[in-house]
């Protein structure tokens, strides 16, 4: 049976095994155990071994005189091969790597035929050569012997064999060399010597004892780390089935989504739909809800992907703030809220696209919270800061709770109408603060609003780097006569983007595959492409669909080209990097694709 020593405590097996007899002696012990008290006893052969080397010698050579005859010659030159040869076990056991299986019980018997071997070479010295010295010199000899013997019983504690052969034969044998002496102390020396062998055992055994408390705390320990690292492995994977079911949700929403999106602003534009205007302009809300929903939770599913890159460079503030009034300003005249943007020349380092996004974020929180009064973006201006302060009149926020807040999948107050949503807002805006080394600070009471501040570091303004226009000042007319192209396999979602596309001037072809985009551009010359990445199973992607009108394209320069996807996938990144085509996550609104549109034409 293997001694395990997290099944009982230490002290009790130590017992167990003195009482058990022989059997109890001989069974093995546990492996992991046994190598622990190996790699001690071996490495402490090392040291141990020169010690006694240098003992040895030192008192043959000078310190004792010896009697006549060889018998101590032979003595010293065979324990001084002994030691040497004790000295290159231990070397040897520490150059391997542990041992294992049948090796391990070897290298144990080894460790038992050295100690019987030091324990005979004792014995023999103290009954056949520790007789023969004079008194001083029995004095040196006995001294050192039971030194060196019972220096052992620290190193040997966990091994009770090698401690039972090691210790009582020498200590015993000098016992009845000393009783034996001619003086009148000798029979009070030979009880010493017994008393100091019970110092020994006791001293061995309480070692033992911490010796086996620390292999169960160590056992203990090494399962905790077990424990650990099999639940760490649990919550890995129920976050990649996290992210893996919202991108699965995600991407299938965001067709429909996508079609809503672009046929409900269309048919907002049309004046047959006069009397149903309110209906479509609540529709229209409904759907801006859902892609605001579904856009968050492609943020976050890209977080989670490692797909956000923040490209950090000089940044003029007014072209976000400008933006932000002109996204966020119908939202906050629909609650009858007064929206004021700051204005600013100041130049920030940051990413325009994720700033946009924090400060989105953060005023969509203020509107949603606000029932009455105002909701301002201030700008507070220092020497190597800028503060960027969105505050608002809300309903606020409990101290308690202001680090819950940034949690994900976390609303605080839900039973208001237009509160609605995934909780996702704040978790995404500290993460892509992260992302920017961008300071966050928030303070808030209950009933007294609110106000988030984003800590921005100023740059110099740079003359080459081109602020994106807002939307209200985007040259529409960039647009009229312009050739697009636009490939998809769903029915509804190409007549939507057809009609779009021709309501801004453009001229549209549409394509459900390869080939009939090969055919569309062998018809007319285009100008541009707009492609879905999935074309169905057995068609090739969109990125092939671009890839292949380009290289057919008389041009001299490539066609500009959007690839419209649900997939967040690094894989499909980096090939559209590479091919050089734009990629936007669905669902896009008409306003964002218009943008796009323009600003590939313009760097084109």
């Amino acid at each position: 049976m293997a001694d395990n020593p997290l099944s009982s405590s230490p002290p009790a097996k130590a017992v167990d095994e003195l009482r058990s007899g022989w059997r109890g002696w001989l069974r093995r012990a546990d492996p992991s155990v046994l190598a622990e008290q190996l790699s001690v006893n071996f490495s402490n052969y090392v040291f141990n071994s020169a010690v006694s080397l240098f003992i040895v010698l030192y008192l043959y050579f000078t310190a004792v005189r010896l009697p006549p005859g060889r018998l101590i010659h032979m003595w010293v030159a065979v324990f001084c091969a002994y030691l040497v040869v004790r000295m290159l076990s231990g070397l040897i056991y520490g150059s391997l790597a542990q041992p294992k299986g049948s090796a391990l019980w070897r290298w144990e018997w080894l460790l038992l035929a050295n100690q019987a071997f030091y324990s005979v070479m004792v014995v023999a010295l103290a009954l056949g050569i520790y007789p023969e010295l004079d008194s001083d010199a029995q004095v040196v000899v006995m001294t050192g012997a039971l030194l060196l013997v019972g220096s052992t019983a620290f190193s040997l504690s966990g091994h009770l064999k090698a401690l039972a052969l090691t210790g009582p034969p020498p200590y015993l044998a000098f016992a009845w060399s000393a009783a034996q002496l001619n003086n009148p102390y000798a029979l009070g020396l030979s009880v010493v010597i017994v008393a100091l062998l019970g110092l020994y055992v006791m001293y061995a055994l309480k070692h033992r004892r911490s010796l086996h408390r620390g292999f169960a705390l160590a056992g203990q320990i090494g399962e905790l780390a077990q424990q650990l690292q099999t639940k760490n492995e649990e919550l890995q994977e129920v976050a990649a089935g996290r992210s893996r079911l919202l991108a699965t949700v995600s991407h299938d929403l965001r067709q429909p989504a996508h079609a809503i999106g672009l046929l409900t602003e269309q048919a907002l534009l049309d004046p047959a739909h006069v009397a149903s205007r309110q209906t479509l302009r609540d529709l229209h809300g409904l759907s801006q809800s859902l892609s605001a929903s579904l856009a968050t939770l492609m943020d976050l599913t890209r977080l989670d992907a490692g797909l956000v890159q923040a490209r950090i460079a000089p940044l003029a503030l007014a072209p976000i703030l400008e933006r932000l009034q002109v996204e966020y300003g119908p939202s906050a005249r629909h609650k009858a809220l007064q929206l004021s943007v700051a204005a600013s020349k100041a130049w920030v380092k940051s990413d325009p696209v994720l700033l946009h996004a924090i400060l989105g974020n953060l005023l969509a929180n203020a509107i949603k919270y606000t029932r009455q009064g105002q909701v301002q973006v201030l700008i507070e201006e220092g020497d190597a800061q800028i503060r960027v302060v969105v505050k608002d009149s809300g309903i606020g926020i409990a101290p308690e709770q202001l680090e819950r807040i940034f949690r994900e999948f976390v609303r605080l107050d839900s039973s208001q109408p237009g509160t609605e949503g995934l909780g996702l807002g704040l978790s995404i805006v500290r993460r892509y603060a992260a992302l920017l080394s961008h300071r966050l600070e928030v303070q808030s009471r209950p009933d007294e609003g609110s106000r988030f501040v984003v800590i921005l570091e100023r740059a110099q303004p740079d003359v080459r780097a081109q602020p994106q226009l807002p939307v209200a000042q985007a040259n529409h007319s960039r647009l009229q006569g312009l050739r697009v192209l636009v490939v998809d396999n769903v029915d509804l979602l190409l007549t939507s983007m057809e009609r779009t596309l021709s309501a801004w001037g453009c001229t549209v072809s549409t394509a459900e595959c390869l080939t009939q985009a090969m055919a569309r551009q062998a018809e007319r010359p285009l100008d541009f492409i707009i492609s879905d990445f999935h074309l169905g199973d057995r068609e090739p992607d969109g990125l092939t669909v671009i890839e292949t009108l380009r290289s057919l394209h008389a041009g001299p320069e490539p066609l500009p080209a959007i690839l419209l996807t649900g997939d967040v996938a690094p894989e499909l990144e980096a090939r559209a990097a590479q091919a050089g085509a734009q990629i936007m996550h669905k669902p896009v609104r008409p306003a964002q694709l218009q943008r796009r549109m323009l600003q590939l034409l313009d760097a084109a």
